[in-house]
């Protein structure tokens, strides 16, 4: 379906990554579900090369944007240390380390506890053989407070994890005092790290539960505060109290006290992922604030965005970050930039690109001293919209040659997707540089990486096969059944740079004798990635010139094959679908409706569309007007997904309305 609707939605962007939420059966949840969604994208993108006279289109890989890196819910939710994880742990550390070192958050923040008593390991372990069931609250609070302190100061010899079992879960949480009970949290927070174990968790989350029965009602500043306990003491971002209390305060924007509550409001949203609240208000009060901000607090408050999948809609908006980058480019730090060019890349419009030219041209100077992972994420963003910065560009590759060796593998990953996107000369030596450190230690010290990210190797090479470039050993690895076994384990989760490896060795590689994709796997991979047999472009009514996109839906709004029915007729004919042929099916007519066929500034079709619209219900089709307005109204895929969802997937009388 995807390529069909391409071609007749020209000029509606991104349209590729949504519809193809909607094919294999109509399952358009089946590929998120799976984690593929962020690697069947197929971008179109106009290159500019080094020779301004030179121009060309091609078709390269590309990650699905929207998903934050995912890769965006799927990383929300691991608690695995892979490599976007540690990096959000980095953020998220940074972030907090930010709050607890400036004054303006002195009030919302709990500060670590300075107090401390020696308690030995002898003394901590009398407390645990207690019967914590008879002890009243304030013995229980003693305890805690004891335990903290060996905890704290005991790093060396630390008492068994499991032997805390019992008394956390006989601890009745109920019966203590609002005080008590805050106290109590307070000094849990030592225990998160020594105590990344079940019976923690499940005491954590009694009391989450109970303080979102008790403290519903708090300030703005204690609920920030109380947030703050959860986060430092919770090893989950599950916190039901944090869900309440950002639907609380996220719900009313106007009522916050100052830009900074707004920031801490997004950095839990960062932590929670999945928003309850309407982003967009946030997004109006944070842009009336950007002046009463530092760069590195607008770079947090980017993460509250770019982490919950949502846009910034706004291009001047857009801008006015871009702009306080450059005036404050000597003050921001590393993991900040990433932060704010990673929300950039996600919400980057066609008339922001200059302002991205100067933004890059302006962090260039500055690339010693940021990360190479924040380097990525810049020369992502050019990647995005095919924009190539020679000078940034070439100090990226020094950069990356210069780190090879303690380099990851999502490094390697991320970067040679950015020089494939920007068709970067082939001939360069990085490339080559790359592959022997990756030959070099794919059985040695990357060994472990490799084994436990195995898809993002094969993304390597796949990427590395749009430049031409085969390292045809290291194909062979990723191209073996042992591998492909580790990483899919069902064949019908391979993803697409297996169709460019297999079939890119066939055409350029004839000498290649490593293992190939089994005919039945490529078939099947044709099938869920590019099959369009059951997704027509005709003109049903052929006195229109324009042709509609027509398939047909059973009972369970599955695909139903057409093409076959719809070959019978001529170009001349109408192609009249009878009562006999619909029967338990519905044919459905997708209409395209650009600028000039709709009543200025309104969804009503004009003339000949409207014409169309009545008369396509005589020959039995359900017409769906596809408008150029709500399409451009929807800001990300997932909202493109959401609108065709709602059109093909309604009832059936009020779809001709639409």
């Amino acid at each position: 379906m995807m390529s069909v609707l391409t071609q007749r939605l020209s000029r509606l962007r991104c349209t590729y990554s949504v519809l193809l939420r909607l094919c294999n059966k109509s399952n358009y949840g089946t590929l998120s579900k799976r984690g593929l969604s962020n690697y069947l994208k197929l971008s179109h993108v106009h290159h500019v090369t080094r020779n301004s006279r030179r121009c060309r289109e091609f078709a390269i890989l590309a990650a699905d944007h929207q998903q934050v890196d995912a890769d965006s819910q799927r990383v929300a939710d691991d608690r695995d240390e892979s490599p976007a994880k540690l990096e959000i742990l980095r953020e998220n550390d940074y972030a907090h380390n930010l709050f607890l070192n400036s004054f303006h958050y002195s009030t919302t923040v709990m500060k670590p506890i300075t107090t401390h008593a020696y308690v030995t390991n002898e003394e901590a372990l009398r407390f645990l053989e207690q019967d914590w069931s008879l002890m009243t609250s304030e013995e229980i609070l003693f305890a805690i407070k004891k335990l903290s302190y060996n905890i704290c100061l005991g790093k060396n010899e630390r008492i068994d994890p499991l032997k805390y079992t019992n008394a956390f879960n006989a601890i009745c949480i109920e019966k203590m005092t609002d005080d008590d009970l805050m106290i109590m949290m307070r000094h849990l927070v030592p225990f998160r790290n020594p105590l990344n174990y079940s019976f923690y968790h499940n005491f954590c989350d009694r009391v989450d539960r109970e303080c979102t029965k008790r403290f519903s009602q708090l300030s703005i500043n204690r609920m920030l505060l109380l947030c703050d306990v959860i986060y430092q003491m919770m090893q989950s971002n599950k916190s039901q109290y944090m869900w309440y209390s950002m639907r609380k305060l996220g719900n009313k924007p106007n009522k916050l006290q100052n830009a900074r509550q707004l920031v801490q409001i997004l950095f839990f949203l960062n932590v929670c992922r999945k928003p309850p609240i309407n982003m967009y208000e946030l997004e109006y009060c944070l842009e009336r604030c950007i002046n009463d901000l530092s760069i590195n607090e607008l770079g947090i408050a980017a993460l509250g965005f770019f982490k919950t999948g949502t846009q910034i809609r706004n291009v001047n908006f857009l801008i006015a970050i871009m702009k306080k980058i450059i005036a404050e480019v000597e003050i921001v730090d590393s993991v900040s930039i990433g932060a704010l060019l990673k929300l950039i890349r996600y919400s980057m419009k066609l008339n922001t690109i200059p302002m991205l030219q100067e933004l890059v041209t302006a962090l260039t100077p500055h690339e010693p001293r940021f990360t190479l992972m924040s380097l990525t994420h810049i020369a992502h963003a050019c990647a995005r919209v095919a924009l190539y910065d020679k000078e940034f560009m070439d100090r990226m590759i020094r950069r990356f040659n210069s780190e090879l060796k303690t380099a990851r593998l999502k490094d390697f990953e991320r970067f040679i997707f950015v020089l494939a996107s920007l068709n970067v000369d082939s001939s360069n030596s990085v490339y080559q540089n790359m592959i022997e450190e990756l030959r070099t230690t794919w059985d040695t010290s990357r060994a472990n990486e490799i084994s436990k990210y195995p898809q993002v190797a094969s993304r390597i090479l796949g990427y590395l096969a749009v430049l031409s470039i085969y390292p045809t050993d290291l194909i062979g690895r990723v191209m073996g059944q042992e591998h492909l076994e580790k990483v899919y384990r069902n064949w019908r989760y391979l993803t697409r740079e297996y169709c460019v490896l297999d079939y890119s060795l066939r055409l350029e590689v004839p000498e290649y004798n490593g293992p190939f994709l089994k005919p039945s796997t490529c078939n099947l991979l044709e099938k869920d990635l590019f099959n369009t047999t059951d997704i027509s472009v005709v003109r049903p009514l052929p006195h229109y010139a324009p042709p509609d996109i027509v398939f047909c839906l059973d009972e369970q709004n599955r695909l139903v094959p057409s093409k076959e029915f719809l070959s019978q007729f001529q170009e001349s004919e109408i192609m009249r679908v009878d009562k006999e042929t619909s029967r338990n099916v519905r044919w459905i007519a997708l209409v395209m409706a650009p600028c000039g066929l709709l009543i200025r500034n309104t969804n009503f079709p004009a003339g000949m569309l409207a014409v169309k619209l009545r008369q396509l219900p005589l020959v039995g089709y359900t017409p769906i007007m596809i408008s150029h307005i709500s399409w451009f109204e929807c800001t990300s895929p997932q909202e493109r997904c959401d609108y065709l969802k709602k059109l093909v997937f309604k009832d059936n009388a009020e779809l001709p309305n639409k």
